[in-house]
């Protein structure tokens, strides 16, 4: 008899996704009825088939493993069928024993076509996490020329998953084997940058730094959705500037420079490689066709297509660089860049505006939601990537987090990597180098706040589920929340604030007509999503947590630093967070006044703390105050106060309006330095005064700039040493040291 096997080889790597399939045949001829080496005798004709064929058929065992829905722990070579393969199907193009009409008789039998089954079954018993198929064949010997197609759905119908052509030899009498490489049948290709939050699909627009070289990965799923791995990848094609596709490299021409690529057939990757820092709209046309890894025809005919601009610029600044949320209008606004530059005590501070200026409101292509759209939030994360957390307007899920990397703000192409799930309002974002995440504090309208994780995974994605166990937390009933990282933690720990926006003293609750019990507190949660609070302690007569808004961390000091917005209990709090407890350290403001609602608090990099606050004195006009670093927090000199001209009773020429001023934002750029967004308007017009202050807290104030030095009570508040006038509303800030 004749014996011949189909078998998939154990190797080092698991895959349980479409992929191409290497197979292996092994064929032993021997003598037919035991005594002279003759020819097998011809299969009955089946009453079935279409046309008779009695030619000589050797019989051959066929064995394949298709993979399981999950993998073993033992590694092996991608070199298996897809998951997916609900059948194979065997057709003879040319025999060399055959004539032209044999074949097409051979082909009208009912032996071309294997169903796999349900998994397992009597022919396709598992076999650890995969299973392994026995079946037995005919084919003719000689040189027959076959091809073996993998579908989708039984009886050979669906879509074909892999297929390879091929021409086998069998020798009657020796044994034989082959080798069989399945070449893939793309459904979708996706193209892949690299770096930071663009390390995922490639939009319309990709923004590179200087003449670095950025590679970029090509990756494809079948028509089930598997993804597909080599052997048998398509193969990868780039237009070069003549409008020729190549396969190994070329040239892309752009505006102001060129663009060289070199493609790695193997790796399924392509390097961009431009000429200088100041090529833009390189159009990158990818494209991927059948493979042919046999030299000749798989049978395959598909073409995917993916293009988009390329574009670089020179770096931005690693350090002293600012960017500024000035919004517009609903619905849009931008994000300034400024470069900054510090000057000694008392300054001068300047700001001068990078190239380019701004990122305004974008929709790409590959987007459902802009990249800037009503944003309320900035961060910066350590690859140089703007994290920007956007509003759009206001209602449920209609914001989104965005990531604007590096290169894109370099070239102007602000290009980004949106999250959105379940993004409303995100008014605050925390960041932790260490671990790569993001913690985004969103406050829906009418519903309960959330503190929603992010993590870098090529891109940022929002971790799953919410509640308990997961790195999502959804606060009930409570109507405020800001957020902090935790850097004595675990990586990836934050805090955020809490409440219903009721007080906590009993004698003075300011809703639900005195009958609510206040709920204020700190979450902290853990990686896992482990929520551990930090509620107002049980002695009547202290409020360390008492409508809690604003939260900073003092590294220095290594305590969370708490604004709170009550307007009976009035304070900021410094909480220790030790292994065991929290030990707490209470500072009631100074006698001009206290925080009130949507409270802001800062640390420097040494420990001081900056707070904006409201004062007790005339209307009720912003203050903000520094605090030292020492366990006492004195007061650094006074207030730096922000009143209007309808103060002109307690502090006579200090004017920023009829309709006052308000603090929209604070940050150190250093140990001394101090910026501080305000935003001033009068009647419904911004005024020259609106902007970006910086304050020197190793000086006081002199008569020079905008300081209020004919009143008593601030002649000691730090000196303004930098001003930069925005034309519409300051918002968020972030800056790089």
């Amino acid at each position: 008899m004749t014996s011949m096997v189909l078998m998939n080889r154990l190797g080092n790597k698991i895959f349980s996704s479409a992929i191409a399939l290497v197979v292996a045949f092994s064929v032993a001829a021997c003598s037919g009825g035991g005594t002279r080496g003759t020819l097998p005798q011809p299969v009955p004709t089946s009453s079935s088939s279409a046309a008779a064929y009695n030619g000589p058929l050797a019989s051959v065992t066929f064995t394949f493993r298709i993979p399981g829905p999950s993998t073993s722990a033992n590694a092996r070579r991608p070199l298996y069928v897809s998951s997916a393969t609900k059948s194979i199907k065997l057709v003879l193009n040319t025999s060399s024993t055959l004539t032209v009409s044999q074949v097409t008789a051979y082909n009208l039998r009912p032996w071309g076509t294997i169903n796999v089954g349900t998994l397992p079954n009597a022919t396709c018993p598992a076999s650890g996490s995969d299973f392994v198929c026995t079946v037995a064949i005919l084919i003719p010997p000689g040189s027959d020329n076959l091809t073996f197609s993998l579908y989708d759905n039984t009886n050979a119908t669906g879509n074909i998953l892999s297929q390879q052509i091929q021409t086998l030899t069998v020798t009657v009498g020796t044994s034989n084997s082959f080798n069989v490489i399945f070449d893939a049948n793309a459904n979708i290709m996706t193209v892949n940058g690299s770096g930071s939050c663009q390390n995922g699909p490639v939009g319309a627009v990709f923004g590179s730094v200087g003449t670095v070289p950025v590679t970029f990965s090509v990756a494809y799923t079948d028509a089930k959705g598997k993804t597909i791995v080599a052997p048998g990848l398509p193969k990868l094609e780039i237009q070069d500037n003549t409008a020729i596709y190549q396969t190994a490299s070329g040239t892309i021409n752009g505006t102001g420079g060129t663009v060289a690529f070199t493609i790695n057939q193997a790796a399924q990757t392509f390097t961009l490689t431009p000429s200088n820092s100041t090529t833009t709209n390189a159009s990158v046309n990818v494209k991927a066709v059948q493979a042919d890894s046999t030299g000749s025809s798989d049978g395959l005919a598909f073409s995917k297509t993916q293009s988009f601009a390329f574009s670089t610029g020179t770096a931005p600044p690693a350090s002293n660089f600012l960017s500024a949320v000035e919004q517009i209008g609903t619905n849009t606004g931008q994000v300034d860049f400024f470069n900054v530059s510090l000057g000694g005590s008392g300054g001068p501070d300047t700001f001068s505006a990078f190239s380019p200026a701004t990122l305004a409101v974008t929709n790409s292509t590959n987007e459902s939601k802009p990249d800037v759209d009503n944003p309320l939030s900035l961060a910066w994360d350590s690859n140089g990537d703007l994290l920007i957390g956007n509003g759009h307007n206001g209602g449920a899920d209609t914001g989104n987090m965005a990531c604007v990397p590096v290169g894109a703000i370099a070239t102007g192409a602000n290009t980004a990597t949106t999250v959105s799930t379940n993004v409303t309002s995100p008014f605050a974002i925390a960041y932790d180098p260490r671990d790569g995440s993001v913690a985004l504090a969103d406050k829906p309208a009418g519903a309960p706040v959330q503190l929603s994780e992010y993590l870098l995974t090529g891109n940022y994605t929002a971790a799953p589920g919410t509640g308990a166990g997961t790195r999502n937390l959804v606060a009930a009933g409570l109507g405020d929340d800001y957020v902090v990282n935790l850097p004595t933690q675990t990586a990836g720990s934050y805090a955020a604030a809490l409440t219903d926006g009721c007080e906590v003293d009993p004698a003075h609750k300011t809703c639900g007509g005195g009958t609510i019990t206040g709920i204020s507190k700190i979450a902290m949660l853990s990686p896992t999503g482990v929520e551990t609070d930090i509620a107002n302690p049980t002695s009547p007569t202290t409020f360390a947590i008492d409508m809690p808004f604003g939260l900073a961390w003092d590294a220095q000091n290594a305590q969370l630093v708490i604004a709170n917005n009550s307007v009976w209990h009035p304070s900021v709090s410094f909480y220790s967070l030790g292994p065991t407890a929290q030990q707490k350290v209470v500072t009631t403001l100074g006698a001009d006044g206290g925080p009130r609602k949507d409270t802001l608090v800062a640390a420097s990099p040494d420990g001081h703390v900056a707070v904006a606050q409201l004062s007790s004195a005339g209307s009720g006009y912003m203050l903000v105050q520094v605090y030292d670093n020492t366990a006492s927090r004195n007061p650094v000199g006074g207030p730096i106060p922000f009143n209007s001209t309808s103060d002109a009773g307690v502090c006579s020429n200090y004017s920023f309006g009829t309709d006052g001023a308000t603090v929209q934002a604070l940050t150190w750029l250093s140990n001394t330095k101090l910026l501080i967004a305000v935003l001033v308007t009068s009647g419904g017009v911004y005024q020259a005064t609106n902007g970006l202050y910086i304050y020197d807290i190793s000086a006081t104030a002199t008569p020079a700039g905008f300081n209020d030095e004919t009143c008593t009570a601030y002649l000691t508040a730090p000196k303004q040493s930098g001003f930069q006038h925005l034309s519409k509303t300051p918002f968020g800030v972030a800056f790089k040291p």
